[in-house]
């Protein structure tokens, strides 16, 4: 009987299949990676029209209610925003075109803060939470961000893509939904649309 690995001829079968076992696994480990990366809120998604719904399901026509922590503790309520054009935007620390839109958002919501624009952001992170007062300083973020929950976004249509962002009447209506990345401009004259 001949044995499975020759040290005469180098590499035997066994070893060989164990290398292309590895390389197949790394693979696939690696394209795994880049959907997960790239796939729930990539570039790509910039195209998208503002009226998207979430992929979860329809998004709900008039605005649903939420109380929800900010970063200290404070519970606030969305009957705060009642009667004011408001839009509210569903992101994590982790998500990088949630990242680069915030720059947009920050700009946008102190040119019209005073004309009475609420912006809210509604943070999913789990995991970094402990990276949102970082994160609130670094981007100089001075609209309300809060900490999601599950319930919230069910009441939302089922948000399971991020960055998504609800533009909301004074009316409570919701008037526009956008799923993923939006640039500064788009951002502004959706904005318009509602003050």
């Amino acid at each position: 009987m001949r044995p499975m690995f020759d040290s005469r001829k180098g590499i035997g079968a066994l070893p060989l299949i164990l290398v292309l076992i590895l390389v197949v696994v790394l693979a696939g480990s690696f394209v795994l990676y880049r959907n997960w990366q790239g796939g729930a809120g990539s570039k790509k998604e910039t195209r998208e029209t503002a009226t998207t719904p979430p992929p979860g399901g329809a998004a709900p026509k008039i605005a649903p209610p939420f109380s929800l922590p900010d970063i200290s503790g404070n519970v606030y309520s969305s009957d705060r925003f009642a009667g004011k054009p408001t839009v509210i935007n569903f992101f994590a620390t982790w998500c990088p075109p949630c990242r680069e839109e915030i720059p947009g958002f920050v700009e946008v919501y102190n040119r019209h803060r005073e004309k009475g624009f609420e912006l809210i952001g509604i943070s999913l992170d789990k995991d970094t939470r402990e990276n949102l007062p970082g994160f609130i300083m670094q981007n100089r973020i001075e609209y309300r961000i809060l900490f999601g929950d599950l319930a919230t976004t069910r009441a939302y249509g089922g948000v399971s893509s991020i960055p998504t962002t609800f533009f909301v009447g004074k009316d409570g209506q919701i008037k526009n939904v956008h799923v993923g990345y939006i640039d500064q401009d788009t951002f502004d004259r959706e904005v318009r649309k509602i003050l």
